[in-house]
């Protein structure tokens, strides 16, 4: 019975201590982290736009000269 007791006396302690004030405010991220996340992003999406450019014309070179080869 007393085991019971202090188990149950402890198991209340610690879901109180886990419960504190301080642990429920989240921690809010640094602004210039996500500044240079961003600016990665960006820079990825240009870079992406620029290989499809890039593949974009040299389709059109290869359907030109497949064309322009079985005339």
């Amino acid at each position: 019975m007393q085991l019971i007791l202090k188990l149950t006396a402890i198991l209340l302690l610690i879901s109180i201590i886990g419960c504190e004030e301080k642990d429920k405010q989240a921690k809010v991220p640094d602004p210039v982290m996500f500044k240079t996340q961003r600016e990665a992003l960006d820079k990825a999406k240009q870079v992406d736009n620029t290989l499809q450019d890039a593949a974009a014309q040299q389709r059109k070179a290869i359907d030109e000269n497949t064309n322009s080869q079985g005339q």
